[in-house]
Order: C-alpha cells, then sequence, then structure tokens
C-alpha cells in the first residue's frame, strides 16, 4: 500500500469525501486526487499535518511501518 492509497484510507474511514478533506488539509482537490492515484508525492509537510490533524502515526503513513493509529 502506498502513500497515496493510505491517505485514501484514513479520508474514507473518517468519512470524508475528497473536497472536504483537501479543504482540511489546506490542498487543492486536484492535488488530493493525484496524491491518492499515486501520480504525485505528498510534500513533508503535509504528511506531518495529516498526521497531526487526523491522529495517525507518521512512520505508518509515510512508509507502512507499524500501526495506523498513533500508539501511546
Amino acid at each position: 500500500m502506498g502513500i497515496g492509497e493510505r491517505i485514501r484510507r484514513i479520508r474514507e474511514e473518517k468519512g470524508l469525501s475528497s473536497e472536504e478533506f483537501a479543504k482540511k488539509i489546506g490542498i487543492p482537490t486536484s492535488r488530493l486526487e493525484e496524491i491518492e492515484s499515486g501520480k504525485l508525492e505528498p510534500c513533508e509537510a503535509t504528511l506531518v499535518y495529516i498526521s497531526k490533524i487526523f491522529d495517525v502515526d507518521y512512520r505508518w503513513l509515510k512508509e507502512g511501518e507499524r500501526r495506523m493509529a498513533e500508539v501511546a
């Protein structure tokens, strides 16, 4: 599973449309769609922001390691 697929999983699990998710993370919907499809890599700042606002483990988001939820 790539970064885009993991981001899509977060979005779907939170019940957000592409438009809603893109607005929450401050990027255009078209860019989110490119990220989710694997055509574009998200920048580091976007990954950090997603991990913080959606409470997911950064290493899982970036590399697919560990678990999706942050471990306390």
